[in-house]
């Protein structure tokens, strides 16, 4: 995304040095504009939801032009709370809701493009709530979990959320409710994941999810940010695993996490000592990035300049290299690359030109 706001996709074949000019070389994103938040990536396609005609689109690039190449309707859904591939040729979306409306989700195989729309079996928002939000789905069938919570939006209170994580299980592929999971020591369990991830499996099958109560996200900023596990063969989170992150060296709320192997992850977070408002939340440099040991709990801050943007798609692993992209609000639009053997840090490929933000950064094969 560059100053004007103009979007554009530039492919390449190596991250670990040059330049790229997104700007000259890049395919401009003309129609529709703006898409980042929503979008999925997946061989070589972008997936996202028109927003205006409620279509899931299936793009690519064709005679360097951004172009659809097939749809289908989803009648009501605009934008997505969560995407996933649950097989290498059908997706998973539930749809986000105007309250206090009832989640949907769609069923889609992107190579026919024929969908199943359903109602998602969780319970509506009450008062004091108004809507709620799916912030994972995880499926292992015969199960599909739906992690989720409640918020409130009004002129008198604002914008907040329960205090309460919640994790519906369903039967698969029927989606018939099971059993409802409560935690109260977090809120809001993983977050709009085509924005920003912050769910994975390990080698081994555990599943890891990140809570989100910060303020851009679940704005109960009282509670600690946690990562929570199912493990392998499990159907409720382990309760004997809790990585209080508010409560480690981090000592902030996080709001992006991403596995890099042998039980480490890349965890995104805050600086609260460095903005003051929502609106510096997206635009000053106050992004820090840790390594963290999803067994000892260890904590080591990598050595990269302060990041931008409140979510971003923008750590990759492919082996030994984990990738990360940085917006320094400088002129620093950069791949870094952060080597998990030698833990050392250097830098890889910059993308010059008018560059405001590296919105995503994604694998097409």
């Amino acid at each position: 995304m560059c100053n004007d706001n103009k979007q554009y996709i530039i492919q390449t074949d190596s991250l670990d040095g040059g330049t790229a000019y997104p700007v000259q070389d890049g395919v401009p994103v003309v129609s529709p504009p703006r898409i980042w938040y929503y979008l999925t990536v997946k061989e070589g396609y972008y997936y996202f939801v028109n927003s205006l005609s409620h279509y899931f689109v299936k793009n690519t690039i064709i005679n360097n032009q951004f172009t659809a190449v097939d749809s289908v309707l989803l009648p009501g859904f605009k934008y997505p709370d969560n995407c996933v591939f649950y097989t290498p040729d059908s997706i998973l979306i539930v749809n986000s809701n105007i309250p206090p409306g009832i989640k949907k989700y769609a069923r889609i195989n992107v190579h026919t493009m024929k969908a199943v729309v359903d109602d998602v079996p969780i319970p509506g928002p009450q008062p004091p709530f108004n809507y709620l939000s799916v912030g994972l789905v995880k499926i292992r069938p015969p199960y599909c979990w739906f992690g989720y919570t409640y918020h409130y939006q009004n002129e008198v209170n604002g914008y907040g959320s329960s205090d309460t994580v919640y994790l519906a299980q369903t039967s698969y592929p029927g989606m018939q409710l099971q059993q409802i999971t409560k935690d109260a020591r977090s809120t809001y369990p993983g977050n709009v994941n085509t924005a920003q991830q912050n769910t994975f499996d390990d080698e081994k099958g555990n599943f890891y999810f990140l809570s989100c109560p910060g303020i851009v996200r679940g704005a109960n900023p009282t509670q600690p940010t946690a990562i929570y596990r199912i493990k392998a063969g499990e159907q409720t989170p382990d309760s004997s695993y809790f990585f209080n992150i508010s409560a480690s060296a981090v000592h902030n709320h996080a709001y992006g996490l991403w596995y890099i192997g042998n039980n480490e992850a890349i965890l995104r977070s805050e600086r609260k000592d460095l903005f003051a408002t929502f609106e510096e939340h997206y635009k000053v440099p106050h992004i820090e990035y840790y390594v963290i040991n999803l067994q000892t709990q260890a904590v080591q801050k990598l050595n990269l300049p302060l990041d931008r943007g409140s979510s971003r798609t923008c750590v990759l692993a492919e082996g030994e290299k984990v990738y990360i992209s940085v917006n320094d609000g400088k002129g620093g639009n950069d791949i870094w690359i952060y080597n998990t053997h030698t833990k050392a840090v250097t830098k890889g490929l910059h993308l010059a030109g008018p560059v405001d933000y590296i919105v995503r950064l994604e694998k097409l094969n």
